[in-house]
This record gives C-alpha cells, structure tokens and sequence, in this order.
C-alpha cells in the first residue's frame, strides 16, 4: 500500500480542479485532458468517497474549502486529514487507492528517450525499442538534443500494443 501522505497527495490532486489543471500544465495539455477525458467518472468517485468519508467525520468542510481556495496551506490540511482518516480505516485507505490505481491505469503514459542531451565529441547508442500497452501513450526519441560531433544510433522501434 503506497504511505498514505503520498496517496493523499495523489487524491488531493484528482478532486480539485485548479490542483489538476496545474497538475495537467506539468504534464502537457494533451496529456492532462486525456487523463482527465479517460478517467472522470472515477475522479468522481474518488471526490464522492472523500466527501463521504469527511462528512461521517464531521470534517467535510475542509474540503470545501479546499475547493474553493485551493491554496496550499488549505490542500496540506486535507491532506493531513485525508491521513489521518487512512490511518484511522484500512478500509478507506484501500478504497482510494484502489480507485487512485484505476485512473493511473487509464491515463496516458509518455515513453521518452534522450530529452535534453547535449553531446559534444562522439556518442554511440545501441538499438533502442519502446513499447507500450496503451493506445493513449505518446513515445519520444530524441527531443531538444544538442550535438556537436559524431552521433550514432543503433535501430529504434516505437510500438504501440494492445494489452494482452
């Protein structure tokens, strides 16, 4: 089970949406709206058990606020609380991150190979393969490379598979 402050971070980011745009910045608008096309009922679900969960505790208002004033100060006590409700139910805990599984399960994956490199003098690299299960993956040889020499690469092949 992934330490419960790293899944509350993973929750904290699906159900608020100004956390999630940012969070779709960081990873590339194409990206980020695929992820969020893929996976939006279950990024509901995930708010509707938090919600749930909050409410039984008495602690619902915590996430209101969260939402409405998504500032950090405001996510860190979710978080802290969504901790300690996770502390407090193994059963909860194992809900999100079940859910939280589901949507890293249907979200687009990035493959990248040689991102930023700068080669100066002579560079040798072997065959290169990149494969993936999903149709949503976006697989990248080679991106902002500097050289000034001698650059040789082996066969690349980029595939992209159904999951078997």
């Amino acid at each position: 089970m992934e330490p419960f402050s790293m899944l509350a971070g993973f929750v904290t980011t699906m159900i608020l949406p100004r956390v999630l745009e940012k969070a779709g910045e960081k990873i590339g608008e194409k990206l980020g709206e695929a992820a969020i096309e893929n996976s939006g009922e279950t990024i509901q679900l995930v708010r509707k058990t938090v919600q749930g969960k909050l409410q039984a505790a008495g602690t619902a208002g915590l996430l209101k606020r969260a939402e409405e004033k998504p500032t950090e100060q405001n996510i860190q006590v979710l978080e802290g609380e969504l901790v300690n409700q996770m502390e407090e139910s193994k059963e909860f805990a194992a809900q999100l991150e079940a859910l939280i599984q589901q949507i890293q399960a249907q979200s687009p994956t990035v493959q990248l190979v040689l991102n930023t490199v700068r080669i100066k003098g002579s560079a040798k690299i072997g065959n290169i393969e990149q494969v993936s299960e999903y149709s949503a993956a976006e697989q990248i040889l080679g991106r902002n490379l500097g050289v000034e020499g001698d650059f040789e690469m082996g066969d690349v092949i980029q595939k992209i598979q159904e999951k078997q």
